[in-house]
């Protein structure tokens, strides 16, 4: 029988196990796992002897061509695909986040033709964000009946999982309103991905710190010169107020029966919340964390330049990142992202006087897949197939993409070849976001991608983009 594509003389990784196979291609799908000691006919032969042959990157926490209060994300789509590409992700979903009053379909719509220009595969999460004006009296805005009916329509439009925020002034749902979206995303058959963090507390801690630097000196143990400082920024968003608001949202999802994933975990304590809830059987909340926070510690918010550094919720310690790596091993984590939210170097300037003023993220779509093998794999923390678990079939599964992440015959020809040998440093110049600047500066890591497949078009060649622009397609779920 003749293939279209066959990659030879490779280990084939799944989320279960790891051995030598033939894959072949057909018709943009997986056709079989062949012995690779047979002959094997096919139109197009890629060898890749010392080479791991994975599923295709699963990535499904990112913000492309994002709209803030602050400014425009660096990375548009054809960008910021090309980029997910180069490092070995060929399904990525991100967000429609509407505005107050826009219908959510016009949201949708709008977001598409943003998107059209993508390389790779894509779906959306819908942010459900309140909508109504709170008025003179300055209390919280709420989410209207109006809106939350629209979410059967939005369900119907592909869009599978709802954003919610427990923070962020003008995005964090009251606990009232919280409890009504989960219902309905229950009765939806929805996923709930969630922002927790107390929104309240962060608030009050922020303004506490432009008051009296002496409870946030006091607490990191050391001078803190003025607002600019970037700790500042871990210092008002505590773990302690994570924990809190993963326990209330856990609470939430048992009492409505929605499914749950608590986005971003970057700590120790709330991450144990999770684990005691699965412990007493708790099985339809599930925990996300990203590259970020398995690579890097709040020891560079201390940096004279840690502006760069901030995300929410923050970079934590090394003894809360060890725990993280334990919790994956334990299984209570259950994917890692990369929460790629990439902003120019101007706007992280903004906070230089004042940490509140500067943007908020950290990129990281293209090195995420290589970050988590060289700092879990090859130090002994994860499998390989631990690996592909986290990084690409766990996704696929949990956010409804059928066909993705997995080496299944029939699934979609996504494939990525990497070279566990091939050595790569982090620089901005050596990644292909828009940003002028890397939080991974000066790390070099063992092992990256030589080639890149997508539903059986070769898309990244000896690590050169080949993809045409506008190849991407909406993944409705």
């Amino acid at each position: 029988m003749g293939y279209d594509l066959a990659i030879t003389r490779a280990t084939a990784i799944t989320a279960d196990a790891a051995f030598p196979a033939t894959v072949a291609v057909s018709e943009g799908r997986i056709a079989a796992l062949l012995d690779p000691r047979a002959q094997v006919d096919a139109e197009r032969l890629i060898e890749a002897p010392g080479c791991y042959v994975l599923p295709g990157g699963v990535d499904a926490h990112a913000h492309l061509s994002l709209h803030t209060g602050i400014g425009l994300s660096a990375d548009d789509w054809r960008v910021g695909t090309g980029a997910a590409a180069l490092g070995g992700t060929t399904t990525m979903v991100d967000f429609v986040e509407p505005t107050p009053g826009q219908p959510l379909l016009e949201a949708l719509a709008a977001r598409l033709e943003e998107a059209s220009p993508a390389v790779i595969d894509y779906g959306f999460h819908l942010s459900v964000l309140p909508d109504l004006d709170p008025g003179p009296t300055g209390a919280m805005r709420r989410l209207s009946d109006a809106r939350l009916r629209e979410l059967r329509g939005a369900r119907g439009a592909g869009l599978a999982t709802f954003k919610l925020y427990l923070a962020y002034a003008g995005n964090m749902l009251t606990d009232g309103d919280f409890v009504r979206v989960l219902a309905e995303a229950a009765a939806l058959d929805a996923l709930v991905c969630a922002h927790v963090e107390n929104g309240d507390v962060i608030e009050t801690l922020r303004q506490q710190a432009a008051l009296d630097l002496g409870w946030a000196r006091q607490r990191e143990g050391r001078p803190i010169a003025d607002l600019g400082a970037a700790i500042l920024h871990a210092l008002t968003r505590p773990p302690e107020s994570e924990r809190e608001s993963v326990v209330r949202a856990i609470s939430a999802a048992e009492l409505t029966g929605a499914r749950m994933l608590i986005f971003h975990l970057g700590a120790a304590a709330p991450t144990r919340a999770l684990g005691e809830a699965r412990a007493r059987g708790v099985d339809h909340v599930y925990g996300e964390t990203c590259a970020h926070y398995l690579t890097l510690t709040d020891d560079a918010l201390r940096r004279e330049d840690g502006r760069f550094w901030m995300c929410s919720p923050p970079l934590r310690s090394q003894a809360d990142q060890d725990a993280l790596w334990q919790q994956l091993r334990a299984g209570i984590i259950d994917v890692i992202s990369s929460d790629h939210c990439p902003f120019s170097r101007a706007l992280k300037d903004a906070g230089r006087q004042d940490f509140r003023r500067g943007a908020n993220g950290i990129p990281g779509i293209e090195p995420r897949l290589s970050l988590i093998h060289h700092f879990g794999v090859r130090s002994g923390r994860l499998t390989l197939s631990d690996w592909v678990r986290l990084c690409c079939t766990r996704p696929a599964t949990l956010h409804g993409l059928p066909g993705k992440g997995t080496l299944t015959p029939g699934a979609d020809a996504d494939l990525v070849v990497f070279d566990p040998q091939l050595r790569k440093t982090l620089e901005a110049d050596s990644l292909h976001s828009a940003v002028d600047w890397s939080p991974y500066t000066g790390i070099t890591l063992e092992g990256w991608p030589r080639h890149v497949i997508s539903r059986g078009e070769l898309i990244v060649r000896d690590q050169t983009l080949l993809a045409r622009d506008g190849r991407g397609r909406f993944l409705r779920r």
